[in-house]
């Protein structure tokens, strides 16, 4: 059997074949659309005074623009006693709110988050690769459920903590069954495009949940945050739902010994109806698991620092905690309230226009990954990163308080970083902390990597607020010179000891670290294995895949006979 090139009109026609699973994969996609509606909402929150009346105190001494006032021409104090002047500022919105919030609860409601997460992640491990996809899926909603209920109820911030902290653990959930569920439905020329779709639904639900905080900001009740955190009922109920009309993963049943139900899997997941085919991929999902099976008989996880694989997990480390590094969680979770402190006109608004500019990031990530090389890619957006993050700090280290430049030069720049993640930074450090470890040491190198990923996530939102906070440092925008930094040592790490990945094979990897190639002759280096592009195009040599030619394959079938 010869393989060769498809047309373009070819691929074309593969993935409307594959429309039923992509949909699925879209529906599935939604678990991370809470992690960022959240993100977003509580950002939101930071800077509400219904939200603050409840969980921050009154703030004599630092009058605060209300987030959404055009002007500060008024100036008005609350009391926490005065209803008449509460009553007066519903009716003016234009007017400084007097409320701020410790750097203790801002941190906290934050930082919890993460460590949900990391719980979450040594809680997927306990239960196993053998863990059905779908009753993960159902614990993260059950769980977010709970902790909506308790933030919504809550008066005290031990109960918000409490919240804060199981909705951390059902996002953790959600994060890794929903993300296994689409690897393990998809056909493997789409997985690429299955993983983007948590960016864009991550952003998409930070767009939601800016949105909603704009139209309920203005209210001086509790109903102000209550509402934005009811909407988030719909995710797990809407999740939870439509998981009880899906089958779980072929793969998850195959683990089981169940082939049956694997093949009614594929059948439904995908819409195949040629069993051939059906018990084609059956047989290699088997395959691949008793290859898998094999190899964790013998693997330790000591093993991940010994050796050519010690090189492997260091960048997979690396890849995951320069999620951090980027400055994208001090941004997401903090959005509204630096834009409040450095005194921006309608900062739910510009957090908005700037989420929405991100979703077009987030979608030309798709064609960027697909014909752009990952290294120079990846250097490239961060040091535009760097230089977005500098500019925000200089701009306020130049600038008298409150300057209008400033505050468009801060919006504008934030706007940019934005959307140079959405289509650099986030896609290729998370191809990189999957393709780069050993395939007999992947789940365990992934699931650590995940775990320092959480642990700098909160580190972050632990010390941001005493950078940025009136009441501590009070750095507010020059907080940027940290992130700018952070971005400059991303760049020179990813220059020196991160190897280009692009169109290598699983088993190409493997042979290129075990042969200890140096990082920058990845690209020249001609493998023994052979290489089969994602298109299905076979070639013999990287070098004449790299030239446009394709060869000539011969595939032994099941019986060994070449044809």
């Amino acid at each position: 059997m010869e393989l060769t090139s498809h047309p373009v009109g070819g691929r074309l026609t593969t993935i409307w074949e594959e429309k039923r699973v992509i949909i699925i994969c879209f529906v599935i996609g939604f678990a991370q659309f809470q992690y960022g509606y959240d993100a977003a909402a509580v950002a939101g929150f930071q800077s509400m005074p219904g939200f603050l009346r409840v969980f921050g105190y009154v703030d004599v001494s630092r009058p605060r623009k209300h987030p959404n006032s055009p002007s500060i021409e008024k100036f008005l104090i609350f009391s926490s006693s005065s209803d008449k002047l509460l009553t007066e500022a519903a009716a003016k919105p234009e007017i400084i709110i007097g409320y701020n919030i410790s750097t203790k609860v801002q941190r906290l409601i934050q930082s919890l988050m993460n460590v949900g997460g990391l719980v979450a992640a040594f809680g997927v491990y306990a239960m196993g690769p053998r863990a059905s996809r779908r009753i993960g899926l159902w614990i993260a909603c059950t769980i977010g459920v709970i902790a909506i209920t308790i933030q919504i109820a809550s008066r005290t911030t031990g109960a918000l903590y409490a919240g804060r902290f199981l909705l951390g653990l059902s996002n953790g959930f959600y994060l890794t069954f929903s993300v296994t569920y689409m690897s393990e439905i998809a056909p493997a020329h789409l997985r690429g495009s299955v993983v983007g779709m948590v960016t864009f639904h991550t952003s998409l639900g930070a767009l939601f949940g800016i949105l909603v905080d704009n139209y309920t900001n203005y209210s001086l009740e509790r109903r102000s945050y209550q509402i934005p955190l009811g909407v988030m009922y719909i995710i797990p109920l809407f999740l939870a739902t439509v998981l009880v009309f899906l089958p779980d993963t072929p793969r998850f049943y195959i683990s089981h010994g169940d082939h049956d139900r694997a093949v009614a899997s594929i059948r439904k997941t995908r819409g195949i109806t040629d069993m051939t085919r059906i018990l084609a991929e059956v047989s290699d999902i088997q395959s691949a698991w008793d290859k898998e099976q094999e190899l964790h008989s013998v693997a330790r996880i000591t093993d991940m620092f010994r050796g050519h694989d010690l090189r492997r997990t260091l960048i997979t480390f690396g890849a995951s905690v320069g999620q951090t590094a980027t400055g994208v969680t001090f941004l997401a979770g903090y959005s509204v309230y630096f834009y409040v402190q450095a005194r921006i006109g309608t900062p739910f608004v510009w957090v908005m226009v700037s989420l929405a500019i991100a979703l077009t990031g987030n979608m030309a990530a798709f064609p960027a990954m697909r014909f752009l090389n990952r290294r120079p890619l990846l250097i490239t957006c961060s040091i535009l990163s760097s230089i977005m993050m500098f500019g925000m700090a200089i701009a306020y280290t130049k600038a008298s308080v409150g300057s209008p430049a400033a505050g468009k030069a801060l919006v504008g720049l934030s706007i940019v970083f934005t959307w140079v993640y959405g289509i650099g930074q986030g896609p290729v450090l998370w191809a990189l902390t999957s393709e780069i470890p050993s395939q007999r040491l992947r789940s365990q190198t992934i699931g650590i990597a995940g775990g320092l990923n959480f642990v700098f996530g909160w580190l972050c939102a632990f010390c941001t607020p005493y950078f940025i906070n009136p009441d501590a440092l009070d750095w507010g925008p020059k907080y940027g010179y940290i992130w700018g930094a952070s971005n400059v040592i991303l760049v020179v790490w990813v220059y020196f000891f991160v190897p280009e990945t692009k169109s290598r094979s699983l088993e190409q990897l493997d042979e290129l670290f075990q042969k200890r190639v140096p990082t920058w002759k990845f690209p020249a280096y001609v493998t023994e294995h052979q290489l089969v592009d994602a298109d299905k195009t076979a070639v013999s040599d990287p070098e004449i895949a790299r030239d446009g030619k394709v060869g000539t394959v011969h595939v032994e079938d099941a019986n060994g006979v070449k044809a």
